[in-house]
């Protein structure tokens, strides 16, 4: 891997966590009432650009993974320590703060079941998910988590995805984006072999993004600017059959476009201003923060014009990043390195 292109998926590490904070801060509430307008003027922030997050940190997750030189069993001792301890620390810190809330006299409803019907089962389950496969869009307790099960899981059977990168090469490849695009609904499964093999496909082949990206830099940002142009047209004025299609080539597009930013944001000295383990724990702590803020602007501002719920929802993704990076500076620095899986 050249340094360029190292340097530049380490500036992304700061804008695909605020790009999932840009997403979750607006799908974690249903705002009651019509806000037409108010969809239509978050579009483009929440779901065009929120949701190039997590497909841009697979993709970089399997790239990462098979350029790396170590054994099968190495790789997976490393996750376990990076990724299995700390998912495990956090969604039981998260499960012990519902337990010490139904203590004190608070019901606790999970995905629509009461915490007082709960056996032990039930309680181990959350670590895998809520309590419902959903098609399989289930999550954990703490739902973003549900990128670091599957990037676990991905580990586990990256022979596979090995021998059918190297052999059956792009054919796999298209099948597995045509499998992501006509999945309806969040297509979490898909989404996660399709740009993990994607990323998996570059160093397998021995291929630099940054270099092939920027060898098509006009074809690579014309696309960009072109399909985001059809997903938010089509979404918020000229609906068609192909929303969704649209809206899946247009988040692959993001990607290299992406990656040029970096690159050239890094060549002119605009540094990323987020520390790989502030970005894991970042990851970690927004979403309770904002949850409880999405709410509390739900439950006191219904009424509220759709200028009002675009400006609360700008003033909560800018909340909850500081919020949470000021978790991070008072941490003391042993429990860093125990949060982040040893990132910081």
């Amino acid at each position: 891997m050249t340094q360029r292109n190292k340097d530049a998926i380490a500036w992304l590490r700061f804008p695909l966590i605020f790009f999932v904070i840009l997403l979750h801060a607006y799908s974690v509430v249903q705002i009651p009432g019509e806000h037409a307008v108010f969809f239509k003027t978050a579009y483009p922030l929440s779901l065009w650009i929120g949701e190039t997050g997590v497909p841009g940190f697979f993709f970089i997750s399997g790239f990462l993974f098979f350029l790396s030189k170590k054994t099968y069993g190495d790789k997976l001792r490393s996750r376990f320590h990076t990724l299995l301890v700390p998912y495990i620390i956090w969604n039981t810190l998260l499960l012990a703060a519902y337990v010490a809330a139904y203590a004190l006299g608070h019901p606790q409803d999970i995905n629509g079941r009461n915490m007082a019907d709960y056996g032990w089962t039930d309680y181990i389950r959350l670590f895998w998910d809520r309590g419902s496969f959903d098609n399989g869009n289930f999550v954990p307790l703490l739902c973003p988590y549900w990128y670091i099960r599957n990037l676990l899981l991905l580990s586990v059977v990256s022979p596979l995805i090995f021998v059918l990168v190297r052999y059956v090469r792009e054919l796999f490849l298209l099948g597995m984006a045509v499998w992501w695009m006509f999945t309806p609904h969040n297509a979490f499964i898909q989404q996660s072999v399709f740009f993990f093999s994607l990323g998996a496909y570059f160093s397998i082949h021995e291929r630099v993004p940054l270099i092939m990206f920027s060898q098509k830099k006009k074809l690579t940002i014309s696309l960009c600017i072109v399909l985001g142009l059809a997903d938010i047209i089509t979404h918020v004025a000229f609906p068609t059959p192909f929303n969704l299609q649209i809206h899946r080539m247009a988040l692959i597009a993001n990607i290299p476009a992406l990656f040029l930013l970096a690159d050239y944001c890094v060549r002119h000295g605009f540094q990323s201003p987020l520390l790989t383990g502030a970005a894991f724990i970042v990851f970690s702590i927004h979403y309770p923060l904002i949850v409880m803020m999405r709410k509390g602007c739900a439950h006191y501002f219904a009424q509220a014009n759709d200028a009002v719920q675009f400006a609360l929802y700008l003033g909560c993704v800018v909340a909850v990043t500081a919020l949470s990076l000021l978790f991070y500076q008072l941490l003391p620095h042993s429990l860093r390195n125990l949060l982040s899986g040893n990132r910081s």
